[in-house]
C-alpha cells in the first residue's frame, strides 16, 4: 500500500527523492512537483475511474476520427458507386454516402475502426453521464467544487452535440432523417430560430445540404474536438488545484490521518500506483471497444440506404442519449403552443439550466472537502433517483409505437398514458426514496442519541459497584 497525503499546500513530493528515473527526468525536464505529489483516490474506490474511462475513450475518439476525417468526402453530389457493395454497384449515390461506404467496405480495417468510433462515442457519453452521477450522489459538487461541475456539465452538453454533428455526415436516410429533427428544432425557437439555422446550418435541410456538410464536417471533426479537449484539460487543472473529494470513513490507517482532518488528503501517488492503474483502464477501455466494434458492427448504411428527399422513413428514432428528448417531442399534446419548440427545445433547456446550477441550488456555504453518504441526504438523493426515472420513463415514451404494438392499446392512447406516467412515476420513486431515507435517517439519530457515552459507561459501572 503506498498511501500518501497532500495537504492544502500542496508539499514538495519528496516522496520521489530516492528515485533514479524520477531524478534523472527532473534533472532534464524540471518536473512538477505538485502534479507528481498529488495523491489519487484509492483503487479500491473503482467508481472513480469512471473519469478515466471517459477521458481514454475521448482519446480513442480522436484517434479514430482522424483516421475517418481522412478519408471522408463530404459532399452531396451524385456519383456513381463502385463498390463491393452488390446492392448499390453501380448506382448514383451522394458523394459522402459513397465515402462512408468505402471506408467500411473497401478500406482496410475501416469497418473495425468505424465501429471503434461508433461505440466510442457511446462510451464516452455513458462513462460521462455514470461519472456525473458519483459526484451527484456524493455530494462531491459542493463548495468548492461547483465550478468543475458547471464544466463537466458543459463537457456533457457538447459530448451530445458532437453525437449529433456527426448524424449527418453519412448522408443516408437515418442521418439525414435525424439531422433534419434537430434541423427544425433549432428553427422553432421564437424570433431566433431562422437565423439561428442559418448560422448554423448555412441552408435548408436537406436542400442545401452540399453547403452543410463540409460545415457539420468541420463542427464534428475540429471545432468541438477542440472544445471539449480543452475543457478536458480545464477540468484536470482545476481537479489537481482543488484535489478529490476524501472519504473520511475509508482512510487508511497507514497514512496517519486523522480521519476529520481536512487540511489533508488521502490517497495514492501518480507514480507508480496511479500510473499502472490508468495504463490496466486505458488498455481495459480499448479491450471493450474492439470486442465491441468486433462482433456487434452497426451496419445502418446499407439497411437505409442514400438519403431520398421524396420519402420520410418509419421508424427512425435518435441514439439512447437523445432518447429522452424524442419521448418529450412525442408526449407533449398537440394544443400546448408551440409543443415543438416546448418539447425539443425549452423544456430540455429548463432540464439542463438545473444540471448546471444544481451546486448553487444545493448551496452549502462551508467548504466540503469529504464525500457525502447518499443515505444522509434524502432530498438530494430523491432529486437525483426521480431525475434519472425520469429520464426512463421518457425513453420509453419515446418509443410510444412500439409500446402500443405490444399492448394492443392504440397510440394515441398509449402516448396519453406515457404522459401521465412521466409526470407521475418520477415523483412517486422520488417521495419513496425521501421517505425511505428520512426515517432511516432519524432512526439513526434516535439510536445514537439513546446509546450511552463512556461517561454515562463509567457512571453507571460505579454505581453497580458500591451497590
Amino acid at each position: 500500500m503506498s498511501t500518501i497525503t497532500e495537504s492544502d499546500e500542496s508539499e514538495d513530493a519528496q516522496q520521489y527523492d530516492g528515485s533514479r528515473v524520477y531524478r534523472w527526468l527532473d534533472d532534464r525536464l524540471d518536473l512538477d512537483d505538485e502534479f507528481l505529489g498529488k495523491a489519487f483516490p484509492e483503487d479500491r474506490y473503482a467508481s472513480f475511474l469512471l473519469g478515466e474511462v471517459t477521458l481514454f475513450s475521448f482519446v480513442f475518439l480522436v484517434l479514430t476520427g482522424t483516421f475517418l476525417g481522412l478519408l471522408y468526402r463530404p459532399g452531396a453530389a451524385d456519383t456513381t458507386y463502385q463498390g463491393i457493395v452488390a446492392n448499390y454497384a453501380g448506382t448514383s449515390v451522394p458523394v459522402a454516402f459513397a465515402s462512408v461506404m468505402r471506408i467500411t467496405y473497401d478500406v482496410p480495417m475501416g469497418m473495425f475502426i468505424r465501429m471503434v468510433h461508433h461505440w466510442g462515442a457511446y462510451l464516452f457519453i455513458a462513462a460521462m453521464g455514470l461519472h456525473m452521477f458519483r459526484v451527484f450522489f456524493s455530494g462531491a459538487y459542493r463548495n468548492p467544487r461547483e465550478l468543475n461541475w458547471v464544466v463537466g456539465s458543459t463537457l456533457l452538453f457538447l459530448g451530445l452535440i458532437e453525437g449529433f454533428m456527426g448524424y449527418a455526415l453519412p448522408f443516408d436516410e437515418y442521418g439525414s432523417t435525424a439531422t433534419g429533427i434537430g434541423f427544425n428544432l433549432a428553427g422553432s425557437i421564437p424570433v431566433i430560430g431562422e437565423t439561428l439555422t442559418k448560422i448554423v446550418f448555412g441552408g435548408l435541410w436537406p436542400d442545401n445540404a452540399g453547403a452543410i456538410l463540409p460545415r457539420m464536417f468541420f463542427y464534428h471533426t475540429f471545432l468541438i474536438p477542440l472544445v471539449i479537449g480543452g475543457l478536458i484539460a480545464v477540468h484536470m487543472f482545476l481537479l489537481i488545484r482543488q484535489k478529490h473529494t476524501d472519504q473520511e470513513s475509508g482512510r487508511d490507517a497507514e497514512a496517519d490521518v486523522d480521519a476529520s482532518n481536512e487540511g489533508l488528503v488521502t490517497g495514492v501517488p501518480l507514480l507508480p500506483n496511479q500510473a499502472a492503474v490508468m495504463l490496466i483502464v486505458f488498455l481495459s477501455t480499448f479491450a471493450v471497444l474492439s470486442l465491441l466494434a468486433g462482433l456487434f458492427p452497426v451496419q445502418r448504411l446499407p439497411v437505409w440506404g442514400p438519403n431520398d428527399p421524396f420519402s420520410t422513413p418509419a421508424g427512425v428514432a435518435p441514439d439512447w442519449y437523445f432518447m429522452w428528448v424524442f419521448g418529450l417531442l412525442k408526449i407533449i399534446p398537440d394544443f400546448v403552443p408551440l409543443a415543438e419548440f416546448v418539447g425539443g427545445v425549452l423544456l430540455p433547456g429548463v432540464i439542463g439550466g438545473v444540471l448546471v446550477l444544481w451546486p448553487f441550488l444545493d448551496y452549502e456555504s462551508d467548504a466540503a472537502h469529504f464525500t457525502a453518504d447518499p443515505i444522509k441526504r434524502p432530498v438530494q438523493t430523491a432529486v437525483g433517483v426521480a431525475s434519472i426515472v425520469f429520464v426512463i420513463v421518457l425513453s420509453i415514451a419515446a418509443m410510444n409505437g412500439t409500446v402500443a404494438e405490444v399492448t394492443g392499446i392504440p397510440t394515441g392512447e398509449v402516448t396519453s398514458y406515457l404522459l401521465y406516467l412521466t409526470i407521475l412515476v418520477p415523483i412517486v420513486w422520488g417521495v419513496i426514496t425521501y421517505l425511505v431515507l428520512k426515517r432511516g435517517v432519524e432512526r439513526r439519530e434516535r439510536n445514537s442519541d439513546a446509546a450511552p457515552t463512556d461517561d454515562d459507561s463509567d457512571t453507571a459501572n460505579t454505581a453497580v459497584s458500591d451497590d
